[in-house]
């Protein structure tokens, strides 16, 4: 009987590290991601984000009535979760990047995990809010959502030209996010390109 034993533990460490075996390739396609940025923001009311652009007296009346149509459509979580591209490195897009996404509202707080390091060569590049950006498979980068959860990632090496179909995955439901970041994403999600 003790010999039975021992093969039943042995057979659940072989089967064990067969499966581990299967997981360690998708960890390490992690690796590859050029992580520019992250932390963690805590985004305000969204009728105070409003308050704010309009204040900036910067964007037409259109383009914030629409704003407000877009987050009645995408729901609760639409100001808290976005996909915002940064086509290139400049302080005019920058400016406009943090005012209309609400990064700069003084109600938005955000919290630093690792200093930015990308390079005007990284560029373009993708902020997630509210996703943590898992793996990246070809042209799709899966993600998985993270409240207040804050990754800029490089897409120099995805889709450098953002002419290619790169699309945003939810690695946990596999629902398709955005078909193509370069486009768009679904409706319950602020997205923006500058």
């Amino acid at each position: 009987m003790h010999i039975g034993k021992t093969t039943s533990w042995l057979r659940v460490i072989v089967i064990a590290g067969c499966v581990f075996s299967f997981v360690a390739p998708g960890a390490g396609a992690a690796d590859k991601i050029k992580l520019c940025s992250s932390g963690t923001m805590t985004m305000g009311p969204f009728d105070e984000h409003i308050a704010e652009i309009r204040k900036a007296n910067r964007y037409e009346k259109a383009d914030i009535d629409e704003l407000i149509a877009e987050q009645k459509a995408g729901g609760p979580d639409f100001f808290s979760t976005q996909v915002v591209i940064k086509e290139e490195q400049s302080g005019s897009g920058d400016f406009d990047l943090h005012l209309f996404q609400g990064f700069s509202d003084p109600q938005a707080k955000y919290n630093v995990a690792m200093e930015w390091r990308c390079k005007s060569t990284d560029y373009p590049v993708a902020y997630f809010v509210g996703f943590k950006v898992r793996q990246i498979t070809g042209q799709t980068i899966l993600v998985s959502r993270e409240k207040g959860t804050v990754n800029i990632i490089s897409l120099k090496t995805i889709d450098p030209d953002l002419d290619k179909p790169t699309s945003v995955t939810d690695a946990d439901s596999h629902a398709t996010l955005c078909t193509d970041i370069a486009t768009g994403c679904i409706k319950t999600i602020f997205y923006g390109r500058y």
